[in-house]
């Protein structure tokens, strides 16, 4: 595998590689970790009518009582992911799930008594801030995540001032402070950290309820709203088998390489086995793990009200391990029954949103985005939890939530499919099983010679090539004006500081006056050229990059292939690894349904025949993998999932286990 394929990327892909840690994926206890799930629910049809009484309803109970001047507030944050930001993903209407929420919450207003904060994805332009957007820092580590938390706590303390003063009359008191948050991926993890920061730093826990400190002022965590959450801050989990210059040449065949050269328990065949197929793969052990920092903060506390996290089931790269909201305690996983987690299909951004139409070949028109039923699930979740959202929409809000109604029928098909699983291990890989006898059945037709999918990735690339080039054109224009006013400032503050040093008459002392003029005006508009320049080369950020997009597809198609020879060589030569014989019996969960699929497709001619299904993948599912492709990760790869910090989750089995009560198998349905 010596080619060297690069790929600048899709959606989400624009970050670097993260790097992974040996603690990061270490292994807990055998059959105690299971994490509940929920399964995805099926989507209704949207009725206006529905929407706005729902709306209505939760606009009279944030008002309180009528009867009382005392006051009602309700505080909402919205974090957008790593890469997303609203005012420039609108160009392309590829804006995310948390930028369409916040677009549908009701304004800012002191007299109603409602703050929303937008805080844009790390990795971009942020000015309030000081991100000037784009640093290899922000969009692979999670730089200035911190300096994001900071803002929205100021926003918190600025809006409070005027209820808290007015509350020193009795009549005016506080009845309630309500908080809502909202997060995609690191923007996800950064609402749990936000979340922690409010309680520690500005609340007070008596007994089973928060306070604001040093007051009488209730306090209640009502809703938070989770995408995928995805924290790789600092070194990431993939780190752990790529390296740190690996990540950043972009040779994908030689990271492929290097990792099955030089991190061999790491190869598919030392991964597929365990005794008794005990689930638990770990495909980047080692140190790194993507918690440094403020993504070591992520425990949700049981006090929050209301929990829902959309975990992606068909994302696998190393570089985005997800981060359950559930924990483990004394060796069990730890689950509040008001936290609910749930698997849905697609990959990162199919979840959370920020895919542009066209984008990597898949959903060509907007209202054909598989994240719009996630979307629409989280708003009818939030605005039962009271979260005041608008009860008219406007025409941006309807485009917003606005989809095919073929898109809804599709995939409550494929949910209904997917069938209902009580663990996320278990969730995950019934997605997986239905994703890879997809994906042989697409590799073996383009080995037949179907040219469908390569004439999309073509047409779609040149529609956003010719875009860049024209973002480029405009960007050397801004860059050659911004270096002219540089020069131009620079001139007249030397002749200003050479002037100033001079002593002489009163027509001296005008003329620095005047010189101090010009300076500030010079300054103006080099300040202005600089913004210019920013905001142009922010808007060519946001643009996908499908280059490299049909190398990358053809480059994993092969590598997957060769990740089956490999654990079925094994399985045929009888190895054995230590104690484990490398046999079907003793085949984990995730790399038996690997297995299954390829077998069915390619020797047993029962593979995948189900037209919707199929259309489903077709038309809907992004390969993330190929939209990066900036680490080692292999096709084959597990994802890996977090236990609310640095222990690793070993995936369920496939036939579920009999741990679970009655209570919480109902709680499943």
């Amino acid at each position: 595998m010596g080619k060297d394929f690069t790929s600048k990327g899709l959606g989400d892909a624009k970050s670097p590689a993260l790097q992974p840690s040996a603690s990061a994926l270490r292994l807990g206890p055998d059959q105690a970790k299971y994490i509940l799930a929920n399964q995805a629910p099926c989507v209704q049809k949207p009725s206006s009518i529905g929407h706005c009484i729902a709306a209505l309803k939760s606009s009279n109970a944030q008002r309180g009582s009528v009867t009382t001047c005392k006051q009602f507030l309700w505080l909402s944050f919205f974090f957008d992911g790593t890469g997303n930001n609203r005012e420039f993903d609108l160009e392309l209407f590829k804006h995310s799930n948390v930028a369409r929420l916040y677009r549908a919450h009701k304004p800012t207003s002191q007299i109603d008594g409602i703050l929303s904060v937008y805080i844009p994805g790390v990795g971009t332009y942020f000015p309030e801030v000081g991100d000037n957007g784009g640093s290899a820092l922000g969009l692979g580590c999670g730089s200035m995540g911190e300096e994001r938390l900071n803002f929205a706590l100021k926003q918190l303390d600025e809006f409070l001032k005027a209820p808290i003063a007015k509350a020193r009359v009795p009549a005016n008191a506080i009845q309630e402070i309500n908080v809502a948050i909202f997060g995609f991926s690191r923007g996800a993890a950064l609402a749990r950290a936000f979340l922690n920061m409010i309680m520690e730093e500005r609340c007070e826990k008596r007994g089973q309820k928060w306070y604001l400190k040093n007051s009488s002022w209730l306090v209640r965590f009502r809703f938070l709203g989770l995408f995928d959450t995805v924290a790789s801050v600092g070194l990431p989990m993939s780190a752990n088998i790529t390296g740190l210059y690996e990540s950043y040449n972009h040779d994908i065949a030689g990271n492929i390489d290097n990792r099955l050269r030089n991190y061999r328990l790491s190869r598919p065949e030392r991964l597929a086995f365990a005794a008794d197929g005990r689930p638990g793969a770990d495909p980047a052990p080692g140190p790194a793990d993507g918690h440094k920092d403020w993504g070591g903060r992520l425990r949700v506390d049981e006090t929050v009200e209301e929990v829902r996290h959309f975990v992606a089931a068909h994302e696998v790269r190393n570089s985005f391990p997800v981060d359950s909201v559930s924990t483990l305690a004394n060796g069990r996983v730890s689950t509040p029954t008001h936290f609910y987690e749930s698997v849905f299909p697609g990959a990162h951004s199919d979840v959370g949103g920020g895919y542009a139409p066209g984008e990597g070949a898949k959903s060509l028109v907007s209202v054909d985005s598989l994240s719009l039923m996630p979307l629409r699930l989280m708003y009818e979740h939030s605005i039962r939890s009271g979260v005041p959202m608008l009860a008219e929409w406007t025409a941006d809000n309807q485009a917003d939530f606005r989809f095919n109604e073929k898109l809804r029928e599709i995939y409550n098909y494929y949910i209904k499919k997917v069938g209902a699983a009580s663990t996320l291990g278990d969730g995950i890989n019934r997605h997986m099983a239905l994703y890879y006898g997809w994906r042989f059945r697409s590799i073996r037709k383009k080995a037949e010679g179907d040219k469908t999918e390569a004439a999309i990735v073509a047409s779609q690339d040149a529609k956003f090539s010719e875009k860049d080039l024209a973002f480029d054109r405009e960007v050397r224009t801004l860059e050659l004006k911004e270096s002219i006013a540089k020069i131009s400032l620079d001139g007249l503050t030397v002749a200003r500081d050479m002037q100033a040093n001079t002593t002489g008459s009163g027509d001296a002392r005008d003329a620095i006056t005047a010189n101090n003029v010009n300076v500030e005006r010079a300054r103006q508009k080099y300040e202005l050229a600089r913004s210019d320049r920013l905001l142009t080369k922010a808007r060519k950020d946001s643009l996908p990059n499908m280059r490299k997009f049909h190398a990358m597809l053809t480059l994993y198609d092969q590598q997957l292939l060769s990740d089956v020879r490999a654990i079925r060589i094994a399985i045929n030569n009888g190895a054995s690894d230590g104690l484990v014989k490398k046999n079907r019996r003793n085949l984990r969960p995730h790399y038996k349904s690997l297995l299954d699929a390829y077998e069915n497709e390619f020797e047993k001619n029962s593979g995948l025949k189900d037209e919707k299904i199929i259309a489903f993948f077709d038309n809907y599912v992004h390969d993330s993998l190929a939209g990066f492709a900036k680490d080692a990760t292999l096709p084959s790869d597990p994802r890996v999932v977090y236990l609310g910090g640095d222990e690793k989750y070993e995936y369920a089995s496939l036939e579920g286990d009999s741990q679970f009560s009655a209570d919480q198998e109902k709680r499943m349905t």
